[in-house]
Parts: structure tokens; sequence; C-alpha cells
């Protein structure tokens, strides 16, 4: 890899990881030649590619058309970003997913904040979706995997925020070591990853309403698409919580690991009282565990019973990221994500707070739900 460039004095790099997306590619170029003219000072975009050989030329043939610099890297989306962090000129960072679109203002409006309030670091964006939405976009609406992107929605501090639109300052990005770039490929999260590293540094990321990008559902429309993605989040989740160990605190087992751990325990009840009753047990919690989901689905949103098939949905899809969760806590060996979270804002954890007290007394029903249910069958036997 190329050593640091030195940085001048003003400008933005804006740096675009991806792989294959060619018309998206395009589309997104075309939307940064159209906000750089907002811009009073000097601009670069870095786009960092590692697609198969007939994508990788087209999408350099964009980049000539559009003034962009090309750069093949068969690295991972972490060290691709900071691989453009690395190399840029500017002493502005902005990193833009390929799969995004900038608003007319959106590139001056990250550089705004900077040049009129020094103290300000890092800087989450705005993000809008846009395109088609089919029945399971509408089931991912109910689900609280969106919820990361409206981060940015209102002005504040956040500790995190997705890394499709999101600027720092090179001197900090350098301080605190960039993306990690061993950060595994699939699984994602190491945006999460790298607002704790800001962190750890006492660094928060300010918010920027008026820096808008739009972000296509195309890569959300189909159930292969958002299942691998899930799935590797959950994976992801597990990764940010070995690297960020410090920050962790107890909380509510998550119902998936209940049911992994009850596995176990119905297995070795089952030999205990050589009685094969206990090994539905797992299955039995699962089935409350997901009923009672979607009753409290129902209760807390009166106004969706007529979307019954799509809530339906989006509790599978939460278990698909409960399952990348626990099935990378089994592969690891580690089990605190089971029982812990990340630390929150102050003024976020009286919410989360609530939510997972609520959360725990209702685990504690399902299981002794489950545990009658199974007394009841072998009293039945």
């Amino acid at each position: 890899m190329s050593n640091p460039t030195p940085t001048s004095a003003n400008g933005i790099s804006i740096v675009v990881p991806t792989f294959k997306r060619v018309d998206l590619c395009q589309n997104l170029l075309e939307s940064l030649q159209v906000s750089i003219r907002e811009v009073a000072e000097p601009t670069e975009i870095l786009l960092i590619d590692n697609s198969p050989p007939e994508e990788a030329a087209k999408i350099k043939q964009l980049c000539d058309r559009f003034c962009a610099c090309y750069h093949y890297q068969p690295i991972s989306v972490s060290a691709k970003r900071s691989f453009g962090g690395k190399i840029a000129r500017y002493d502005l960072l902005l990193f833009i997913d390929s799969d995004c679109e900038a608003a007319p203002n959106a590139i001056a409006s990250h550089c705004r904040l900077y040049r009129e309030y020094p103290e300000v670091v890092a800087v989450l964006g705005k993000t809008e979706f846009k395109g088609a939405k089919n029945f399971l976009w509408r089931s991912l609406e109910l689900t609280p995997f969106l919820v990361p992107f409206h981060l940015g929605d209102r002005e504040g501090t956040r500790i995190w925020g997705p890394s499709n639109n999101l600027s720092c300052r090179k001197t900090v990005f350098q301080k605190v070591g960039g993306f990690d770039s061993n950060f595994p490929n699939q699984p994602g999260g190491e945006d999460v990853d790298f607002g704790y590293r800001l962190y750890r540094k006492k660094y928060l990321l300010t918010t920027c309403p008026d820096a808008l990008v739009y972000h296509t559902t195309e890569t959300w429309l189909t159930l292969g698409q958002v299942g691998r993605r899930l799935w590797n989040w959950g994976r992801g989740e597990v990764y940010v919580y070995d690297r960020n160990d410090e920050f962790l605190y107890y909380d509510c087992p998550k119902g998936m690991a209940i049911v992994s751990i009850a596995i176990v325990i119905g297995i070795v009840l089952s030999l205990l009282h050589a009685s094969g009753e206990w090994l539905l047990f797992p299955a039995i919690f699962l089935g409350v565990n997901f009923v009672s989901r979607v009753v409290l689905h129902l209760v807390y949103n009166r106004d969706r019973g007529g979307q019954i098939l799509q809530i339906l949905l989006a509790e599978v899809l939460g278990l698909v990221y409960e399952c990348g969760v626990v099935a990378e806590c089994w592969r690891r060996g580690w089990f605190v994500p089971f029982s812990h979270r990340l630390i929150a804002l102050p003024e976020e954890a009286l919410w989360l707070w609530n939510g997972q007290l609520l959360y725990t007394w209702v685990t504690f029903a399902q299981l002794l739900v489950s545990v009658a249910a199974i007394q009841a069958i072998m009293r039945s036997t």
C-alpha cells in the first residue's frame, strides 16, 4: 500500500469503496459532480474497487469520465476505506458508499460544519432511502435494522453511525487508526467499530441533517440480499463486541441465545431423566418467543393490525440476525454477546433500560410458559 499522502490546509477527499455495481457507481459519480460544484475548496474522488476484470474496466472508464481516481485493491470494505483515508490529499475525508447518491448540498454541508466549528472532528450526514419499496422492504421498516440510517436526521451527537455518509478530519482518522483493516470482509459492523474507536479517544460524531445522501433500495429488495446482510451483521456484532469489550454492560439474553442454551439443557435433562420430552424444550421456547414478539409488536403498534404478514416476516428477519450472532459466538467459543450490549449515550440510556426491563420480564414469562408446556406433555404421556 501507498504511504500516507501529505494533506493540504483545506480540501475534502471523497472515498468510495465498491465491488461491481457499475450502474450504481455511475449514478453516484454523476451526483458527486453536481455536489462538488457547491464546494468552494479543493476536492478529489477516490474510488477503491476490487471487481472482476470486466466490471473493473467499466468502473475505471467511469472514473476517467468523471475525473475520479481509480484504485484497484483486492481488500475488504473496511480496508478500502482506510486505504482511501491513507492516500487522501486533503484534510477532510468523506466516506460515501457506491449504492448512494449525494444531494447537491451534501459535500458543502459537511465542509461547512468543520470550517465553522473547529471542535467538530467527525460528521454523520442524513440518509434517505430512494427507489422501489416492495413487501420485503415494508417488513424491514417494521424492524430496528433501518433505524441506524436515521441517526443523522436530527442535530446532536452520536457514538457511531453508518459509514455510507460519514466524514472525519484526517488527523483524527489517523489518530484512531482509521477503520480496522483487519475487520472481516463479510460481517458488517466496521462503522460501529470506528465509532467506538473515536469514543475511546473521547470523540463523538456530530450530526448534520443538511448533508443529505440518498441510499438506493435496489440492494435491499430480495430475501437473499437481506438475509445475507442481516446474518453478516449479526456475525459482525460479535467482532465489534470483542474489539470493544470495555464498553459492554450486562443485558437480558437474546432470544436465540436462550434457544441455543436450551438445546444444551434439553439434551442434558433428557439424559438425566431418560425422557425425550425435554428435547422439545428449545423448539417450544422458540415458538413461544416468536409468538410473544408478534403479540408485543401488535400491542405497541395497534395501527398495524392489517400488516400481520409483514410483522411475521419482520420477526423472522430479527431471528436471522440473532442466529448470526449465536452462530459466530459458538464458532469462536465466546458467549459474552449472549447477555451484553454496547453502552449508549446518557440521553439514550433510559429509553434502552425501559425497553430491556420489559424484555427481561417477557423472557422470564416465556421460559415459565415453555417449562409448563413441557410438564404438560410429560404428564399426558
